[in-house]
C-alpha cells in the first residue's frame, strides 16, 4: 500500500500511522467472517438442496400446501412455472436468505478494501430486512397453520409483482416487453392468490388504499395475515429473537438500529457530521465497524438457522460458521448482546 493510502486509512480507522497494519488484519478478519456467512448459504444448498427433510416442520407444513393451492400439480409445481404452494414458500424464504448471503460477501469486498466508513450501512440495512422477510414468512408461532404460511408467501410474492411492474412501466413505458411480462406474472399470482383463498378481493391487496379493511393498519392483507412494513418487520424479528434466539435487543432497541441504518442509506447529515475532525477527515473506532457487521451478523445468522430448523437441514454448515464467529468475537453468540 503506496504511503498516501496508508497515511489515509489510518486517519478514516481513526488509528494512527503505524497501527494501520493492525487494523487492516483486523478488517480482513472481519472480512472473513462475512464471507463465512454466504459461504454456510451456498454449503447447506448444495448438501440438501433446502429441500425438507422426512418428518420436518417442512415437510408436513409441504404436504398441507401442496393439497390447499389449486396450482399446484401432481409433481409438486405449478404448470406455468411460476411458484405455488410449498415450492412458493421455498422460493420467498430462500430468495430472501440469498439476497442476505451475498450483500454479506459485498461487506466482505468492503472490509477487506477498508471501504469500511459509511458504503457498508446500506448493505447491513438490507441483511437485516431480507432476514426479517424470511423469518416473517415461515412465522413465529409453532402453532401457525400452514396456510397462513402460504398466504404470507402469497403477500411477499405479490408485493414484488407490484414493484416489478412499477419499475418497468417507468423505466420502459407501458409497451416495454418487460412491462407486459411483469404485468402477466403479476395478474397470475393474483388469481392465484384469490382462488387458494377465498374471500381475498384486489382491494386486500392494494396496499394503503383501503386501510379500513386492516382496522386501519395499511398493508396488503389476504387470509387473516397483513405484510408488515420494513421497519416492523425488523422490530418483529428483533422481537421474537429478544424472546427465544437469546438476543438482547428489544423491540424499541431495533427500531433505534433501523433508524441508525436508514439514516446511513438515505440522505442525511449527522452520522458523516458526528465522524468529521479537522480539515473534513473522518473518524471512526475499529470497534464501531465492529457492532455493526454484528447486527448483519445477528440477523443473517438466526433467520438462516431458523429456517434451516424449519427444513430439518444438516446443521454442520451452520456450525462450521458458529465456530467462525466465536474465532472472530469471542464469546459474543453466548452473551447475545449487540452493543
Amino acid at each position: 500500500m503506496g504511503g498516501l493510502v496508508d497515511r489515509v486509512l489510518a486517519i478514516v480507522i481513526g488509528v494512527e500511522q503505524a497501527a494501520s497494519d493492525n487494523v487492516m488484519v483486523r478488517l480482513d478478519e472481519l472480512a472473513n467472517l462475512a464471507d463465512a456467512c454466504r459461504t454456510a448459504f451456498l454449503e447447506v444448498g448444495a448438501t440438501g438442496n433446502w429441500e425438507p427433510a422426512s418428518g420436518s416442520d417442512g415437510a408436513k407444513v409441504r404436504d398441507v400446501l401442496n393439497s390447499a393451492d389449486p396450482a399446484v400439480t401432481a409433481d409438486g409445481t405449478a404448470a406455468d412455472g411460476i411458484a405455488a404452494g410449498f415450492e412458493l414458500v421455498q422460493n420467498v424464504v430462500l430468495s430472501y436468505l440469498q439476497v442476505a448471503a451475498y450483500h454479506l460477501g459485498g461487506l466482505a469486498a468492503l472490509y477487506r478494501s477498508g471501504e469500511a466508513v459509511f458504503p457498508p450501512i446500506p448493505l447491513i440495512r438490507s441483511i437485516v430486512e431480507n432476514s426479517a422477510h424470511a423469518m416473517w414468512v415461515i412465522g413465529a408461532d409453532p402453532q401457525l397453520a400452514p396456510t397462513a404460511i402460504l398466504a404470507r408467501a402469497y403477500l411477499e410474492e405479490f408485493d414484488s409483482c407490484e414493484s416489478a411492474k412499477e419499475a418497468a412501466k417507468k423505466m420502459g413505458g407501458k409497451e416495454s416487453p418487460a412491462y407486459q411480462i411483469a404485468c402477466t406474472r403479476r395478474a397470475i399470482v393474483r388469481n392465484r392468490a384469490m382462488s387458494t383463498f377465498p374471500g381475498t378481493t384486489p382491494a386486500h391487496l392494494d396496499r394503503g388504499k383501503h386501510d379500513h379493511i386492516n382496522e386501519g393498519e395499511p398493508g396488503r392483507t389476504m387470509a387473516g395475515q397483513i405484510l408488515p412494513r420494513l421497519e416492523v418487520a425488523v422490530g418483529w424479528m428483533f422481537d421474537l429473537l429478544q424472546r427465544f434466539g437469546g438476543v438482547t435487543v428489544d423491540r424499541r432497541q431495533a427500531e433505534g438500529i433501523y433508524a441508525f441504518l436508514s439514516a446511513g442509506t438515505h440522505p442525511s447529515l449527522y452520522q458523516a457530521r458526528q465522524l468529521r475532525r479537522g480539515n473534513n477527515l473522518l473518524h471512526i473506532e475499529i470497534e464501531s465497524l465492529e457492532r455493526r457487521l454484528k447486527i448483519a451478523i445477528v440477523a443473517y445468522y438466526k433467520a438462516l438457522r431458523f429456517t434451516m430448523d424449519f427444513l430439518g437441514c444438516d446443521r454442520a454448515p451452520h456450525e462450521a460458521l458458529t465456530a467462525a464467529i466465536d474465532d472472530v468475537f469471542p464469546g459474543w453468540l453466548s452473551d447475545g448482546v449487540i452493543e
